[in-house]
């Protein structure tokens, strides 16, 4: 087993020789730049994008197990204190929200009362400036009808002919 350990080591230290030869080696450079450009080059080591990775922490892997409907839960001791708490703050939220809909509703109500004030005053005023509107003809076709009799419009048309 100890000649098991002492291969293991020996193999261990030939593949750290094979990887070492593959990096650049920084001959003549203080040790300090040496950490600064081994620190320079860690941090440009890539992650590869979470699609490739077969696990990932942010994306889960399994659907949630489903709770068995026939095993009921006992209820926890401050459960009732909880729900009491959730039903007073629902009941101030219903009031809150009953309270903006009447508000709403007056608000509406306020508007169409002075719409039809406006649109009664707009009434009175038509009804008042009515007899000093000029009147209005029905026949529009009327409206345009020459009042030349027709052989007038003859004589006319023949002139018209003639000065061409």
């Amino acid at each position: 087993m100890a000649t098991d350990l002492v291969d293991d080591i020996n193999v261990g230290l030939q593949e750290l020789a094979e990887l070492e030869a593959q990096y650049t080696i920084f001959v003549g450079s203080s040790p300090e730049d040496v950490s600064y450009a081994t620190t320079f080059w860690n941090s440009l080591a890539l992650q590869p994008p979470i699609e490739s990775r077969l696990v990932s922490a942010d994306i889960s892997q399994r659907l949630k197990v489903a709770k068995d409907p026939s095993i009921k839960t006992a209820p926890r001791p401050g459960a009732s204190r909880n729900d009491a708490i959730f039903e007073k703050v629902s009941e101030q939220r219903t009031e809150e929200d009953r309270q903006k809909y009447k508000d709403m509703a007056k608000r509406r109500d306020q508007i169409m009362v002075l719409l039809k004030k406006q649109r009664e005053e707009r009434v009175k005023r038509e009804m008042i400036s009515r007899p000093f509107k000029p009147k209005q003809c029905r026949h529009q076709s009327n409206r345009h009808a020459p009042d030349v009799s027709p052989q007038d419009l003859d004589e006319d048309i023949q002139h018209v002919r003639s000065l061409q």
